[in-house]
C-alpha cells in the first residue's frame, strides 16, 4: 500500500474508545495493536457515543513510538477550528511528529447535538485554513486570521469523503481522502474518478493524494451488521442509490429511521437488527479469509492506495490477527 506520509504504513485501523473501556487499558490496547502490525490508527470523533478523541490520542502517543495517529475523523462545528488546530498540534509534538488530522463535514458529532453537516463550501474554508496555520503559517477563518502559538511539525490532512463534491475537494486540497461507502467495486471506481477530477481541476499529481477505502471486514455477517447499520443511514441521504443497492431501499430507509447516535457503532446497538445478512454483504466485507482477500483485491483494482480497517470493540486483537495473518497474506 502506497502512503504519502514519511513511512509506509502495512495496515490501518479505526477504533474508538468504548464508554465501558477505562482509558488506561485503552492505552495498554493501542500499544498492543501496534506491535501486533497496526502502522496507523485512526481515532473516532464522536463526544456523546465515545470517550474524548483527544485524551485518546495523547494516550496512545505515549504508548506508541511510530505508528502514525489521526482523528478518524472531527468536523469543524463541535470544536472552533483554531481549538482543534491546536489539539492537533499538541499531538504532533507528544507523537513525535506522527499526528494526522482525518476530517469531515460532520456526522454522529453533529447529529448528537441537533445540528447539520456542515456545507462543501464550509469544509472547504476550513480545509484551507488548517492546512495554512498546521503547516505553520497563518489561516483565515470566518474573516479573521489566526497562526498557532506552537507547531512541533506539520500535520497532513485527511478527508472524509463519500459524494462527488466531497470526493473532488479533496483531490483539489486534501493530503489523503477518506473514503466512505458500500464496498462495491462499481461505486468506488466512481469515488475515485471523482477525487482524480479534483486532481486535474487543480493541477495536481495523483501521487500528492493517498486514497483509503474505509472498509469493514469480519469472518461472521453479524461482526458487520453494526458498521452496516451506520452505512445505510449515511446512504439513505444519497441523492442516488449506488449501483446494486436498489433492491434494499426501503431497508436503507429504516436503518436511518431506527438509528441511536448514542449506540454510535456500537456492537450490541438495537439499531443494527435493521440490517439484513444481504445488504451488510453488500456495504462491508465479510466472509472467509479467501473470499475477503478476493474481495479487497477487487477495491485495491479501482485505483485505491489502501484500507482504514475498523475494529469494533471487543476481541480486537483476534480480529487484527485474521485481519494479517489470514486475509491480508492472501494478497
Amino acid at each position: 500500500m502506497r502512503d504519502n506520509c514519511s513511512e509506509k504504513v502495512d495496515l490501518a485501523v479505526s477504533i474508538g474508545i468504548s464508554p465501558r473501556q477505562p482509558l488506561l487499558a485503552f492505552a495498554e490496547q493501542v500499544g498492543e495493536l501496534e506491535a501486533a502490525g497496526v502502522g496507523r490508527v485512526w481515532l473516532i470523533d464522536s463526544q456523546l457515543a465515545m470517550k474524548d478523541v483527544y485524551v485518546g490520542l495523547a494516550l496512545a502517543a505515549l504508548h506508541t513510538r511510530t505508528a502514525l495517529l489521526g482523528t478518524g475523523v472531527t468536523n469543524p462545528l463541535t470544536r472552533h477550528p483554531t481549538v482543534t488546530a491546536t489539539a492537533i498540534a499538541a499531538i504532533s509534538e507528544l507523537s513525535g511528529g506522527r499526528a494526522l488530522l482525518g476530517v469531515g463535514a460532520g456526522d454522529s458529532a453533529v447529529y448528537g447535538i441537533g445540528a447539520r453537516p456542515a456545507k462543501v463550501a464550509q469544509v472547504e474554508e476550513v480545509l484551507r485554513f488548517w492546512r495554512a496555520v498546521l503547516n505553520g503559517g497563518e489561516g483565515e477563518w470566518e474573516g479573521r486570521r489566526y497562526s498557532l502559538p506552537h507547531l512541533a511539525a506539520p500535520v497532513k490532512l485527511y478527508l472524509a469523503v463519500s459524494q462527488p463534491r466531497m470526493c473532488a475537494l479533496a483531490g483539489r486540497l486534501a493530503d489523503g481522502a477518506i473514503v466512505m461507502g458500500p464496498s462495491t467495486p462499481d461505486f468506488v471506481r466512481r469515488q475515485v474518478g471523482w477525487i482524480e477530477d479534483g486532481l486535474r481541476e487543480a493541477g495536481r499529481d495523483r501521487g500528492k493524494i493517498d486514497i483509503c477505502l474505509l472498509t469493514t471486514l469480519a469472518e461472521s455477517v453479524d461482526d458487520v451488521r453494526s458498521w452496516a447499520s451506520t452505512e445505510a443511514r449515511l446512504i439513505a441521504d444519497f441523492a442516488e442509490l449506488p449501483p446494486g443497492l436498489e433492491p434494499f431501499r426501503e431497508e436503507i430507509r429504516k436503518a436511518k429511521e431506527d438509528y441511536d447516535f448514542s449506540q454510535h457503532l456500537s456492537v450490541h446497538a438495537g439499531h443494527r437488527g435493521a440490517v439484513s445478512d444481504g445488504l451488510a454483504r453488500a456495504l462491508a466485507v465479510a466472509g472467509s479469509a479467501v473470499d475477503c482477500s478476493a474481495r479487497l483485491r477487487e477495491l485495491l483494482a479501482c485505483g485505491a492506495d489502501g484500507f482504514i480497517f475498523p475494529l469494533p470493540g471487543g476481541g480486537r486483537l483476534e480480529r487484527l490477527r485474521f485481519l494479517r495473518e489470514d486475509v491480508l497474506a492472501g494478497l
